[in-house]
């Protein structure tokens, strides 16, 4: 602001600038001016150019990319959201179906057939033997099973 304060003569009048001979304006040749703003204005090689060419082409393809993989999202959930109600229905369709065979099973018509068709006998006392094994999946046999 100091600098300022030293253009101008204070008084009573309006403040005025002083001009030095330094300053003075001189007029410039329309034809000068535009060949300064010629010269100010940024060339551009032919390198640059195919550069931001290449640029624009990869973010456009880049973003057709990305709009498809979205595409592709969307379909594949709204696919597992039809299979998802596919699989609750056959579940439910199974679950009805088991539930309506063992309502169909009658025990006594089992041991009725058993007994009077196929020959077998109930169990009786002592016939009757269990083993504990410690290995869920296969038990071992290390002797005759008792007649």
């Amino acid at each position: 602001m100091a600098g300022n304060k030293q253009n101008y003569v204070h008084g009573s009048a309006a403040r005025q600038l002083v001009t030095s001979p330094r300053r003075r304006e001189v007029e410039i040749h329309p034809i000068l001016t535009e060949r300064r703003n010629k010269a100010k204005a940024v060339h551009m090689s032919f390198s640059n150019v195919i550069f931001i060419v290449l640029a624009v082409v990869i973010m456009v393809v880049a973003m057709f990319r990305f709009i498809a993989l979205q595409s592709d999202v969307t379909n594949a959930r709204k696919q597992y959201a039809n299979l998802q109600n596919q699989y609750e229905d056959l579940k439910l369709s199974n679950d009805l179906y088991y539930e309506n065979i063992l309502s169909n099973v009658d025990l006594n018509e089992i041991e009725r057939i058993a007994v009077e068709e196929l020959g077998m006998k109930m169990a009786g006392e002592g016939q009757i033997v269990t083993y504990s094994g410690e290995i869920e999946d296969y038990v071992k046999q290390y002797s005759d099973l008792p007649q």
